[in-house]
């Protein structure tokens, strides 16, 4: 029902693109689904391990490593390809892992760490992808990805201080966080539908290219999880790596680069829960069995 949810999204901000005007709104989403998911973050350090931040650095180094092969054909494709991989762990991530019968609080760290760590290495690696194609320094870009994540992270330290009953009650309110995340696809597709129709004239050929791209980055990331985590973390590092906070880089697209790119993680969003939905119902057919 969810992935038919988010394909509907997608169809309607390509048919209908009027969600372009209401770009601006996008941030405010992302803080609003970072708030929610904040809520319920609770860290057991005993859990804590390398495999974490093995995670964090497979992340940046396979975004890199993607964006420098495929700049060497066309320099779109490659922005498009690291916006998506560059995605921190989904805000959706510790759920689906309990409902797989994993370890929450493993993907549970997993999710600050790279949400935190992403958001203040984006700037910086952000100006090394755009290099001579935009003056917006680092520090322009730092600022503004600060106040987007610390500001639900404050909101969500006063709660859980001075109104625990309020934020005990906000917390079981988590699935607003997905119908903020469809109207983000909406908003995010229209405007790259917009862009499309008024001012890209190149060839379409590049879109399907582009989701192609998300389609094998969606299989590497999930895939490379399970290596990484080995046989104690497999399917908490699997969730840790390949389902991914694309709210965040849809965001950062539209904000500081060709929207074009922002169909990345669109069709990341798209991808991933296709084979997440996967995953459930071969979960459900075991404990069934």
């Amino acid at each position: 029902m969810k992935t038919a949810l988010l394909l509907t999204a997608i169809l309607i901000g390509i048919i209908f693109p009027y969600g372009h005007q209401y770009v601006f709104l996008i941030r405010y989403f992302l803080m609003a689904m970072l708030f929610f998911s904040f809520l319920d973050v609770k860290i057991d350090r005993n859990l804590i391990s390398k495999i974490h931040f093995e995670i964090l650095i497979a992340t940046v180094l396979i975004s890199l490593i993607v964006f420098l092969i495929l700049s060497l054909f066309n320099s779109i494709l490659a922005q498009a390809a690291f916006m998506t991989a560059i995605a921190p762990t989904a805000t959706a991530a510790p759920v689906i892992t309990s409902m797989k019968k994993g370890k929450v609080e493993f993907v549970t760290f997993s999710f600050l760490l790279n949400n935190i760590a992403i958001a203040l290495l984006i700037p910086f690696l952000l100006s090394f992808i755009l290099q001579n194609q935009s003056e917006i320094s680092s520090i322009q870009i730092l600022f503004p990805v600060i106040v987007t994540i610390s500001v639900p992270l404050i909101a969500v330290y006063l709660l859980k201080t001075f109104l625990p009953k309020l934020r005990t009650l906000l917390a079981g309110w988590h699935e607003v966080s997905f119908y903020l995340l469809v109207l983000n696809i909406y908003v995010a597709s229209s405007d790259a539908s917009h862009y499309i129709q008024s001012e890209f004239f190149g060839n379409l050929s590049l879109v399907f290219l582009i989701a192609a791209v998300s389609m094998c980055l969606c299989l590497l990331f999930f895939t490379a999880g399970w290596f990484i985590g080995g046989e104690s973390h497999a399917l908490e590092a699997s969730q840790s790596l390949g389902q991914k906070n694309n709210a965040f880089t849809i965001w950062i697209a539209l904000s500081f680069t060709n929207p074009i790119t922002v169909l990345g993680p669109v069709f990341y969003v798209f991808m991933q829960n296709i084979y997440i939905s996967w995953q459930l119902y071969r979960v459900k057919k075991v404990y069934q069995n």
